[in-house]
């Protein structure tokens, strides 16, 4: 599914946003937001894994929360050692001429760094759904 890049174009010129990350039922906080377009290491577009799509570009998200409890559910996010993976929501918020609109970032987890006491993801959004 392509990704509106006018759409994210707005998240990433309006600061302050705030972002939740939202794993089945959990909801946590992410701080210290980043959000970019930049290059994916593959020659054309394709299947990686055989379990995503990636274009030769996506947008990336670099963000880090403070609620440790999301290691345990890690294992469950990331492609990693296993096959199958859940896809996470990045929820915000955008201003538009018809009041507050709710946007969802549809990613998947690409990596993480974590010390003992945040933890940092690194994801990949795969869709938007405004």
């Amino acid at each position: 599914m392509e990704i509106d890049g006018e759409i994210m174009s707005k998240i990433i010129q309006t600061s302050n946003l705030k972002y939740t990350l939202h794993i089945d039922e959990k909801i946590f906080d992410l701080e210290n937001v980043f959000i970019a377009k930049s290059k994916i290491p593959v020659r054309k577009p394709t299947i990686r894994g055989g379990v995503y799509f990636t274009d030769t570009t996506a947008y990336k998200i670099r963000a880090s929360t403070g609620d440790m409890s999301i290691l345990a559910l890690l294992p469950t996010i990331m492609l990693g050692p296993n096959t199958e993976f859940k896809p996470v929501k990045v929820k915000t918020s955008l201003l538009s001429d018809s009041g507050k609109k709710e946007i969802v970032l549809v990613s998947h987890v690409a990596n993480t760094v974590n010390t003992k006491t945040r933890v940092e993801l690194n994801l990949i959004v795969d869709e938007i759904n405004p």
